[in-house]
């Protein structure tokens, strides 16, 4: 009868401890933590999320209804994640990223009307998205901002805007939006971009980069007053990339003024044989670190890479490089 009470108390013990040891929060649902680094391919239907909070570098993946994705925005306070799908050309929001264990399908809560074609970046600005369109057959060579409203489970498009130039990347920093002009060393920038009515937009201000030969991907850091911009050089090189850094950018610009240079002198330039940049497709940036993170796309077939705020120009190598099948966007949300 002793051996049989202590048994019990042993079987009850060790069921407090695996109760005590897992991963549920108070309600019994999943917690999955993970970092700050999302990375969208456009060849694998996931999304890869990167934690360089420590010395070891982690990273989980989350399944995702759309095999090619550009695009990527991740909102913490709402753990919603919205990703602009070229595979079924609409904005997604994907929640319950916290409640969902690694590996498997995050849920597609709810999505936009299928309203544009070759869709590349995507920025937001409070409850507003914007989709950029690169010119293609697709879409009848028609380069476009599209412009939705998110509310209660709905992406309401609200604008269409058609532009002058061709796109790529974009951003909003407050009011301003800043976008690549596609197949040029341009930067355009649109002021007070979200008042216009529908209809044809033209930048306020384009400011060429010296020494870029085509650029792709932007990240403007406000807090530091630092733009950086992507040069892919020649597509189909996968040696031949670099990432400009435009500290002071605010002045440099006023000071080149519209259809001005900023000239080689102006910014530091991390290019060469050891960078494995080739085609650069995507940059995002964290102040505090003061590290960058770019989305590689020629070298590997994809690839994360993580570099040092650099202090001048050089041939750096990557403080993190690893394979991402597909790399297209990538997004640090702080």
């Amino acid at each position: 009868m002793k051996k049989t009470k202590i048994s019990s108390f042993l079987i009850l013990l060790i069921g407090i401890v695996l109760i005590s040891c897992g991963s549920s929060n108070d309600d019994d649902d999943i917690t999955t933590e993970f970092g700050s680094v999302f990375v969208s391919s456009n060849t694998t239907p996931v999304v890869g999320i990167y934690d360089f909070s420590s010395s070891t570098v982690s990273s989980i993946q989350f399944g995702l209804s759309s095999t090619d994705s550009d695009g990527i925005i991740y909102k913490s306070e709402s753990d919603e994640l919205y990703i602009a799908s070229r595979t079924n050309n609409r904005v997604e929001v994907y929640t319950d990223l916290k409640q969902t264990e690694a590996s498997l399908n995050i849920e597609l809560d709810f999505s936009s009307s299928t309203d544009f074609a070759n869709a590349r970046k995507l920025a937001a600005s409070g409850n507003k998205v914007v989709v950029s369109q690169d010119a293609s057959d697709a879409n009848n060579q028609t380069n476009a901002f599209f412009v939705y409203e998110i509310g209660d489970n709905s992406a309401t498009l609200s604008n269409t805007y058609t532009a002058d130039i061709n796109l790529w990347d974009i951003q909003f920093s407050g009011s301003t939006l800043y976008a690549i002009q596609d197949n040029s060393d341009t930067l355009a920038v649109y002021n007070n971009f979200l008042s216009n009515s529908d209809g044809l937009v033209s930048p306020d201000v384009k400011v060429q980069v010296e020494g870029i030969v085509r650029t792709h991907a932007l990240h403007y850091s406000a807090s530091e007053d630092i733009m950086f911009l992507s040069d892919i050089g020649d597509a189909s090189s996968d040696s031949d990339g670099a990432i400009h850094v435009i500290t002071n950018f605010s002045t440099k610009i006023a000071t080149a003024g519209n259809n001005g240079t900023i000239s080689s002198a102006d910014q530091i330039v991390i290019e060469g044989s050891n960078t494995d940049l080739g085609n650069p497709v995507g940059l995002a940036y964290n102040a505090e670190t003061q590290k960058i993170y770019v989305a590689e796309r020629a070298v590997a077939g994809g690839k994360l890479l993580e570099f040092d705020l650099p202090s001048s120009n050089g041939n750096a190598s990557p403080t993190y490089s690893q394979n991402f099948a597909g790399a297209a966007a990538v997004y640090f949300s702080n």
